[in-house]
């Protein structure tokens, strides 16, 4: 349906996010509202991507966004959503559930919050590093370790012991340690679910292809379940346990997303020109507004800050 959220393209939402910048700057033109209002009238998913974004910022209070004949559909969206406040309300429990980090948080045994790192200890000596917005469950019994990655990436020190083996699953990827140090990263909005091993074996198994993998291996399930191996820098994709982030020449549209995750809010890049440049450097994660000011000085990029909650990256 159009104008659903869940069916607009990231693309529209991009172009919806430059829009807001550009009509919001004072060097805003009579030429340019008049391009933004063709831009609008050319699909219902451009009315609804700028308007979601407008209102968005508009609630913040953080933004002047002009309001045009935006103002009505404005009033129509408010409308609609008093249709659904019902629905909203009685859907509330299952969505926190399901859907959000809230729910994930509730139903672990421990978690970080977003942009924290922590390390833990498990009852038989197993150390683990919890990523950035993390979540996970512990059971242990008799015969068996199990650990049910719930979101994130943990890094595992696992505490040997043959007789009950130690597995980290996300429902997609099972990793079974065989005496081991590695790292698992859960299946989220915009990764593959992963596995990387820095010392020992580990045994992974997806959609029922099954591979053993040594220290410097990593494996990763695609959308389609297809489990692929590759060599990796392991020391450099775990970075983030000594609270940096490591890049060798990859895209920046890549690098932005990392940083994203360290970040409340987001991080839009509004054109794939910039997405394609390559980033090689060594960040804090702690700080990620200096990691975007770095980028911008270094690369010919615009970083605009648009509030506490949204960033757009374009080029310069």
């Amino acid at each position: 349906m159009s104008g659903d959220r869940q069916t607009i393209d990231d693309s529209v939402l991009q172009a919806a996010a430059g829009w807001v910048a550009r009509l919001q700057s004072e060097d805003a033109t009579v030429i340019d509202r008049q391009a933004f209002e063709r831009w609008l009238d050319e699909h219902p998913d451009h009315r609804a991507a700028y308007e979601e974004l407008r209102a968005l910022w508009s609630d913040l209070g953080e933004v002047p966004i002009p309001e045009g004949r935006l103002g009505q559909l404005r009033a129509q969206r408010r409308r609609r959503v008093g249709g659904f406040v019902g629905l909203c309300l009685a859907a509330g429990v299952a969505i926190l559930s399901l859907a959000t980090p809230y729910g994930a948080r509730w139903r672990a045994d421990y978690y970080t919050g977003v942009g924290e790192v922590r390390r833990i200890a498990l009852e038989d000596g197993t150390q683990v590093d919890l990523n950035t917005d993390t979540a996970l469950v512990v059971r242990y019994d008799q015969g068996q370790r199990k650990v049910r990655l719930l979101r994130g990436e943990a890094f595992f020190a696992v505490a040997k012991n043959p007789q009950r083996p130690f597995v980290v699953e996300d429902g997609s990827i099972s990793a079974t340690a065989l005496g081991t140090r590695y790292s698992v990263g859960a299946t989220g909005a915009d990764r593959a679910a992963d596995v990387k091993v820095e010392e020992g074996r580990v045994e992974v198994e997806a959609a029922g292809q099954k591979a053993i993998l040594g220290a410097g291996e990593a494996a990763t399930i695609d959308r389609q379940g297809r489990l692929f191996l590759t060599k990796t820098d392991v020391a450099a994709g775990t970075a983030w346990r000594d609270g940096k982030l490591v890049f060798s020449r990859r895209p920046l549209r890549e690098v932005l997303s990392t940083l994203e995750r360290y970040r409340r809010g987001r991080i839009l890049l509004i054109d794939e020109k910039a997405g394609a440049l390559e980033v090689s450097g060594i960040f804090d994660l702690h700080d990620t507004d200096d990691a975007l000011s770095v980028l911008e000085a270094s690369l010919p990029l615009r970083v605009l800050r648009l509030s506490g909650l949204m960033v757009l990256v374009q080029s310069r």
